[in-house]
């Protein structure tokens, strides 16, 4: 038997990360301030400047170290310590033996924990995962209130056909935790566990027993990054890196840091702060940049990706001429962007919007390329992303980022074009992106008018939308109930269900009535027939 709690230390030291040991509040500031800081800090402290280079040095060598170990998937995502540890476990136990491990939710979620996870479930068995929300610090101290910490067990044995994986928590409390953790866990088949998304991570489930039956209904909608070629396909990408792309090569810079006002031709370089759900821009900015040097800049790293990594970017499905056509650029045209750094804790997590044109946008807010698709496809999916439905299936996954992985395998139903609920998501999703001149062309190819909408009749768009987007993935009035109710513990969700459950009937009506007619005419054409 292995019982442990191992060390969860990144090897990888982001400079961000160093210099607000010396000025707390630095990542609190705005882009310009905080590189304004961070060169003080460098010319008046050198002994610092070299203290980070050795510090650097110390995590290259850690990292390299760990990703030339025994330890598959250490070279996905950052190599972290714990999941060199894991391995050890799994190979250290012997045929039969247990284990029982304290480790960050990430082990159970993140693309390179992955091959441990389908390990553990091909050639183990799961006898516990319980997950803790370190709300109040009351698991540990040290660690941040809103992170999620996972307690571990299992057998190093061949599971049976019935092997099920047993999940419990997440309890933001010790109070939730005696109460909960006596109870029965959901269980689910081990082989629907293996595809629940594309690497096989695990959900944080509400202990209400209808909130498994909400998850698995979810489960069985096709994922976002579904492809089929008779059916739209969208791919996240990110434009630019916030740290690596500041400048050129030759020293030409990209990104500028401004105190004052900018000059007029300049473009903001958004960051995910920079929007939220149905506000395509709240005036944070992470820089700003001279569109006619950044655009050439973006349009010769889409074609680089194009040519030298055509079967790992999402460019290599776009047509040739467009990738080299500079008119085609995403920044030129209004564009679904989405919050990359989120947690399942924060009062919303898939925060997206229609961007407008003329912006650029860094890795904390990566954009959708539609290798397939037309406007009305991109103003349909809009809307699915910005419900609260697809929003409480992404909390079961998302821990501190909403990774690619995740993202791709969120559930997106897939109506016929003509379907009325279709129809509907996509006149309210696009009336309620289109909201100035700026998506003049984007709204009449939708079929929406466009200006401002506010107050109560955007409220009333939006209460709508999740009706509709409950409909189209089969939810029950119970099962839009249990969503609201477990969505985010502590909200004030009462008025917000109750319009949304009046929609949900009215809708419910209407396609039942449609169904009726289409029945009744099946059957006068079959009286006609004989």
């Amino acid at each position: 038997m292995i019982i442990g709690n191992p060390p969860w230390e990144e090897a990888v030291l982001e400079e961000d990360e160093f210099w607000v040991r010396y000025e707390p509040g630095l990542m609190g500031k705005p882009s310009s301030e905080q590189e304004n800081i961070k060169a003080r800090l460098r010319e008046e402290r050198p002994d610092l400047v070299e203290q980070y280079k050795k510090e650097r040095t110390e995590q290259e060598i850690r990292r390299e170290f760990l990703k030339k170990g025994p330890y598959p998937g250490m070279g996905t995502g950052d190599p972290d310590t714990y999941k060199a540890f894991a391995w050890r476990f799994w190979s250290l136990v012997s045929t039969d033996g247990n284990v029982g491990v304290v480790l960050p939710r990430s082990a159970f979620s993140a693309a390179g924990s992955e091959e441990l996870r389908r390990r553990l479930l091909n050639e183990g068995i799961v006898i516990d995962l319980t997950f803790l929300v370190n709300n109040r610090h009351w698991v540990f101290e040290p660690v941040h209130p809103q992170f999620t910490i996972a307690l571990a067990s299992f057998q190093k044995t061949a599971p049976s056909k019935d092997s099920t994986l047993p999940l419990r928590g997440p309890f933001p409390s010790p109070e939730s935790f005696d109460e909960g953790h006596l109870k029965e866990p959901h269980r689910f088949p081990v082989e629907r566990a293996l595809n629940w998304t594309g690497s096989a991570s695990f959900p944080l489930l509400p202990p209400q027993p209808e909130a498994g039956d909400v998850f698995g209904l979810l489960t069985q909608v096709p994922p976002l990054g579904l492809d089929k070629p008779d059916t739209w396909r969208a791919r996240p990408y990110r434009e630019l890196d916030a740290t690596m792309d500041k400048e050129k090569d030759d020293g030409t810079t990209l990104m500028h840091f401004l105190d004052e006002k900018p000059p007029e031709n300049f473009w903001p370089v958004f960051k995910g702060g920079s929007f939220d759900l149905w506000t395509n821009d709240t005036g944070e900015r992470y820089a700003w940049a001279d569109p006619e040097v950044m655009t050439q800049y973006v349009h010769e790293s889409r074609k680089s990706a194009y040519k030298y990594a055509k079967g790992r970017s999402a460019y290599g499905e776009m047509d040739k001429d467009w990738v080299h056509n500079k008119e085609t650029l995403s920044c030129l045209s209004p564009r679904i962007a989405f919050r990359d750094v989120s947690r399942a804790t924060d009062t919303r997590t898939v925060r997206t919007t229609l961007v407008p044109p003329e912006i650029f946008l860094t890795n904390t807010a990566p954009f959708l390329l539609w290798p397939r698709g037309n406007k009305k496809d991109e103003s349909y999916l809009l809307g699915v992303m910005s419900s609260i439905p697809l929003d409480w299936y992404a909390r079961r996954f998302v821990e501190t980022h909403l990774n690619f992985h995740i993202f791709n395998n969120l559930p997106v139903p897939r109506p016929p074009r003509g379907h009325p609920l279709r129809q509907r998501v996509i006149e309210l999703s696009g009336r309620l992106a289109a909201v100035d001149d700026r998506y003049a062309d984007w709204a009449e190819e939708v079929g929406v008018e466009y200006g401002p909408v506010e107050g109560k009749e955007k409220q009333d768009m939006v209460y709508e939308l999740d009706a509709v987007v409950a409909h189209l993935y089969e939810l029950s009035r119970e099962h839009v109930e249990v969503i609201f109710e477990t969505f985010h513990n502590g909200w004030d969700y009462q008025e917000r269900l109750e319009r949304v459950l009046d929609y949900y009937t009215s809708w419910a009506d209407r396609l039942d009535l449609d169904h009726a007619n289409r029945e009744e005419e099946r059957q006068a054409g079959t009286r006609s027939d004989d």
